[in-house]
């Protein structure tokens, strides 16, 4: 049996007031506000926080692009 990314998401992300978990568009805004902290932590001189930031917008950038071909 394979499981789809869209049926993992569901199992871990519940629906939230305007969240989609299974929408592309949903982990576009969580980037970009990771993209916005990563920015800060950058100015502030943070590399072990900044460095934290950077792994999960890999991970999230990642989501995003598979979820995206799923949509389509």
């Amino acid at each position: 049996m394979i499981v789809s990314l869209v049926d993992i998401i569901k199992k871990t992300m519940k629906s939230k007031w305007n969240v989609d978990p299974t929408k592309a568009v949903t982990i576009a805004r969580l980037i970009g506000e990771l993209e916005g902290v990563s920015y800060i932590l950058d100015c502030l001189d943070e590399p072990e926080e900044y460095g934290y930031i950077q792994n999960m917008k890999q991970k999230y950038y990642k989501k995003y692009f598979q979820m995206l071909k799923l949509e389509k």
